[in-house]
């Protein structure tokens, strides 16, 4: 079920007025049972695979805390375990493919085909981080949660099931006691972000990825400033169909009185790498900083190991982001830019003089503008089909591949429903875009002073919003672009 769908506009509704009407006691089951309906609506079989995860790391939590002889053992079973079954749906595909290149190298026989089809279940990556960390943090000294209904309503809550963001079982399962009754301020915040979020999604988002899709199909067509539009459009496409995600994600739990960690913090105006990703998908990046990174041996082990763990941690994040080589060398390429600036900051710290400049509001927009381009020429390796593609879309922004002969009139485009061509729109709508993130900041700073100036103005933004939904709605809404993960 996709939070973009008339399904969903159905069950929400439904499912926050069962739950008010439920007695306290009885609310966790039946959001779990909601929670249950919301994710075999797609494929009914993996409600079984997300209950038997759900099983088999409920008891493997009880066994690692009262075990003291063979924690360790039971936490690398544990681990093991979740690793396999991710493993299983999300690699086995990519693992044939890169050991028959092997075999195909030195001359073995290649492997047979897979015989069945394996089908990537919603939110197997999502969840099965969550478990990881649950069985972590009672390693590391945690309780493990009694009830087999609480514990089962942690990775399965529909609102942060398929994509996120990452909880933490500490601040979760408090929350699920449901003492509170029905805020009407927490309620209106609520769906201020869902129409916000669909908003990003549906009218920003996809109406960028009709230009996107149309622009990487055909990566010989075309010239490096296309591609720069494109990557560009594509930067934005991706930060608003997630963001807009998690504010669906953020307002459907809240509306129930359940509050679920941020994800995004304006990332588009970093002044660094390292800000950026402190900014952009959070609970990912400090999952893969408190479960992986620290793990290594973080920055305890000199500065050679520090900048080693930090690109083997992106690495594998790149990978964790799908199962093909391109997004092994996006994660590669984060993990060096997370390297160099490690390295810039050192220079800066024994120059007094760089110092002054990197405090001045010019080198800060210059940092922004430069850290925005090198995360969306990394998105040019994301958004591409292969490895290949994505050197090819590379290349043409640094003007090393000219366009084919014979199509330099033609150009991207936005399209209408009609299907006429709007070119000149896409960079209006990158500018658009971005003045919306300045605004965006300039309002987190000072919140309360347009409702102050203007006390309709809650109402006619929501107003606005849904009229843009209805209007500027493309024919086809596809769906997140973070399910695929």
């Amino acid at each position: 079920m996709l939070f973009n769908s008339v399904s969903y506009l159905i069950f929400l509704p439904v499912t926050v007025l069962l739950f008010w009407l439920t007695p306290q006691k009885w609310r966790s089951a039946m959001l779990l049972v909601a929670s249950y309906v919301f994710y075999m609506f797609w494929k009914p079989i993996y409600g079984v695979l997300i209950f038997t995860l759900t099983a088999v790391n409920w008891i493997f939590g009880f066994l690692i805390d009262r075990s003291e002889k063979h924690k360790g053992k039971w936490l690398a079973l544990a681990l093991t375990t979740n690793l396999l079954v991710l493993g299983y749906f999300k690699y086995t595909y990519m693992t044939r493919d890169v050991l028959n290149d092997m075999f195909k190298t030195i001359g073995l026989h290649q492997l047979p085909a897979i015989s069945w089809e394996i089908v990537l279940p919603l939110g197997i990556s999502f969840f099965v981080f969550e478990f990881i960390h649950y069985l972590v943090d009672i390693y590391r000294g945690d309780k493990p949660v009694k009830s087999f209904i609480e514990f089962a309503l942690f990775p399965s809550f529909f609102p942060t099931q398929i994509a996120g963001p990452i909880k933490r079982y500490q601040q979760f399962i408090p929350q699920l006691k449901f003492d509170k009754k029905l805020n009407v301020q927490e309620f209106n915040e609520a769906m201020e972000l869902i129409f916000f979020g669909l908003f990003k999604k549906v009218v920003l988002a996809d109406t960028l990825g009709i230009a996107v899709t149309r622009c990487f199909a055909h990566p010989d067509m075309l010239t490096g400033a296309d591609f720069w539009l494109a990557t560009w459009a594509f930067t934005f496409q991706v930060y608003f169909d997630f963001s807009g995600y998690t504010d669906i994600a953020r307002g459907s739990a809240l509306l129930m009185g359940i509050k679920v960690p941020q994800n995004f913090n304006l990332p588009y105006l970093s002044g660094s790498y390292s800000e950026f990703w402190k900014r952009w998908h959070i609970t990912l990046s400090t999952w893969l900083k408190d479960y992986l990174y620290i793990p290594l041996g973080g920055s305890r082990l000199g500065e050679v190991r520090t900048c080693v763990n930090l690109v083997i941690t992106m690495t594998l994040g790149g990978l964790w982001h799908g199962a093909a080589p391109h997004f092994v060398v996006w994660g590669f390429y984060v993990g060096v830019l997370l390297v160099l600036h490690r390295m810039w900051r050192k220079v800066v710290a024994h120059s007094r003089a760089l110092e002054k400049v990197v405090e001045t509001k010019m080198f800060h927009i210059f940092a922004i503008a430069l850290t925005f381009n090198a995360h969306a020429l990394g998105l040019a390796i994301f958004r591409a089909n292969n490895v290949p593609e994505g050197l090819l879309v590379i290349g043409k922004m640094f003007n090393l591949q000219p366009a084919a002969e014979g199509l330099a009139n033609w150009q991207p485009a936005i399209m209408n429903t009609n299907g006429s061509i709007i070119y000149p729109v896409l960079p209006l709508v990158l500018i658009a875009m971005w003045i919306m993130q300045i605004a965006l900041a300039n309002c987190k700073e000072k919140p309360g002073i347009l409702p102050k100036y203007f006390p309709g103005f809650k109402p006619a933004y929501l107003a606005v919003l849904i009229a843009m939904l209805l209007i500027f709605s493309p024919d086809v809404t596809p769906a997140f672009i973070y399910f695929q993960f």
